[in-house]
């Protein structure tokens, strides 16, 4: 039993819950007496740990002269203590990056973010920073439903723009209240060396091909750029007013000139 006992612990029972239960699933059912003489935890103590897993739903209690005792099915305590750690371990790794969040807002403007847990993670931050604006240049409208709901959720109570330099292809739907535009020409410089050489194909670079997915700018204040680094998703956040100020200006610039389009329903 010792290691079936050290199994439950790691599952976050305590020692004499992981005793009692156990012996509770070996005799089937029985009372605090049985229970104490086959698991060997002290009988004072069996009735509070009974009182405890019943609370918990881990054993049903069948109320008489005395109490009798039944556990839960196995699996299904096993399943519930399992919803636990990882309900647990979600809200640790929650709170761990906004610690590191804040951390890296007040020691660098420019950081890299890998893994798809974090860049989502790091977007929905920015989204949810936004006070007045936020503006999107976004290359695949199909594969924007991944932010869909961030996005739409903003555009309630924000302006919410959205460019697509490669067209209206695969909208089928609004995004809440946010606009859809498609660019057309305004600046001769701006569509040849910026327009056409980032936003159309991927950019070569010491034998790295990028290719870019998104631009998010929120207030002006913070810049998300999500890319494609030799296949790998990576994304850069940008806090550096200079740098965030231009991309705003930009996307602004690409705005005003772009045609908005409504949804092919």
């Amino acid at each position: 039993m010792g290691e079936l006992v050290k199994n439950m612990t790691t599952l976050g029972l305590k020692e004499y819950e992981a005793k009692v239960y156990a012996a509770l699933v070996g005799i089937g059912e029985g009372n605090a007496r049985q229970i104490h003489e086959v698991s060997g935890v002290p009988r004072p103590r069996v009735y509070d740990i009974l009182d405890g897993l019943a609370e918990n739903g881990y054993v049903n209690v069948r109320h008489g002269k005395p109490n009798f005792y039944i556990p839960v099915e196995p699996a299904v305590v096993v399943n519930r203590l399992k919803s636990r750690i990882e309900d647990a371990a979600t809200d640790a790794i929650l709170a761990l990056e906004a610690l590191s969040l804040d951390a890296r807002k007040k020691t660098s403007p420019i950081w890299y973010v890998q893994g798809e847990w974090s860049i989502r993670r790091h977007l929905e931050s920015l989204i949810d920073m936004v006070k007045n604006d936020l503006s999107i240049v976004c290359m695949d409208y199909n594969s924007i439903g991944e932010f869909s709901r961030k996005i739409a959720e903003a555009s309630k109570e924000h302006r919410v723009d959205i460019i697509l330099p490669n067209g209206k292809k695969g909208i089928t739907r609004m995004l809440g209240n946010a606009g859809l535009y498609i660019p057309t020409e305004f600046c001769e410089y701006f569509q040849k060396n910026i327009f056409q050489q980032v936003f159309k194909g991927n950019i070569s670079c010491e034998d790295s091909e990028f290719l870019l997915e998104y631009i998010f700018v929120g207030d002006e204040q913070e810049c998300m750029i999500i890319y494609l680094q030799n296949g790998v998703r990576m994304a850069v956040v940008i806090t550096l007013p200079f740098i965030t100020c231009i991309q705003k200006k930009y996307i602004t610039k690409m705005t005003d000139h772009a045609k908005k389009i409504e949804p092919e329903i």
